[in-house]
């Protein structure tokens, strides 16, 4: 006698089968790939198989193929970081995050894309690079190419790319790790910290907008540079979730 299954336990059987299949095929690419992820506050730096470098800015993840592939050479971005990619190789070397994909086939530079944050930045301090969207816009899929000294800025909530000019040496800066502050009230501080550290921060009822700060500081990490500013200012900090919050004593 056959037995027939109720057609719940049927469409039960279906999905777990397909789950499996899901969490199998993600479980092989996520295998595909090294990752690496720098902690708040901290850089990390990276050498590549092919002899490129990358610094990997406070608070973002790099995932990188295993071994060489032949018809990629492809890494993904989450935050930011500095790339300096040697030239030789027949392949394009590829940045791409959500929103852009930036190629080239050897040069340095700085992308930036934070998920907390709606815009994206891209400089070049050395070669060409190709930079396009990495998702179909209705309004404009062209690319730019940018030179040393260019930058893109992008924001896929509007919907806009565009190419723009920058002081190279602000980025140097950057690289050798030189944050300075000349009489920077607490607004521009913040600004320059989140900027430099790829962290938000909240600031709580009570803190003095006024007060200026005065500092200069290399390659410290967040931690040690939130201590000299709350000594000063008169407040304390707490890294929570990815976040700085400031509050005053």
């Amino acid at each position: 006698m056959k037995i027939h299954k109720p057609l719940w336990a049927e469409r039960l059987i279906l999905f777990l089968m397909f789950a499996a299949l899901v969490i199998t095929q993600g479980c092989k690419n996520e295998a595909a790939y090294q990752t690496y992820q720098s902690r708040t506050g901290h850089r990390l730096s990276i050498k590549l198989q092919d002899g490129s470098s990358v610094i990997l800015n406070s608070n973002s993840i790099l995932k990188v193929p295993h071994g060489v592939h032949k018809d990629s050479r492809k890494v993904i971005l989450l935050g930011a970081a500095f790339f300096t990619v040697v030239p030789g190789s027949r392949l394009p070397f590829v940045v791409e995050s959500a929103d852009f994909k930036a190629s080239t086939m050897g040069g340095s530079f700085f992308a930036r894309a934070y998920p907390h944050e709606s815009g994206r930045q891209i400089e070049v301090t050395a070669g060409k690079l190709k930079v396009e969207k990495s998702y179909h816009s209705d309004t404009d899929n062209k690319a730019e190419l940018l030179l040393p000294g260019e930058m893109v800025m992008l924001n896929r909530t509007v919907d806009l790319m565009e190419k723009e000019t920058y002081p190279i040496e602000e980025r140097q800066s950057w690289l050798m790790g030189r944050l300075k502050f000349n009489n920077a009230g607490l607004s521009k501080v913040i600004e320059i910290l989140e900027d430099w550290y790829g962290v938000p921060f909240e600031v709580t009822e009570g803190m003095k907008l006024q007060h200026s700060f005065s500092a200069d500081f290399r390659n410290e990490p967040l931690e040690r540079v939130l201590k000299v500013f709350c000594l000063s200012a008169h407040c304390d900090f707490k890294l929570e979730d990815g976040m700085v919050i400031l509050e005053a004593n």
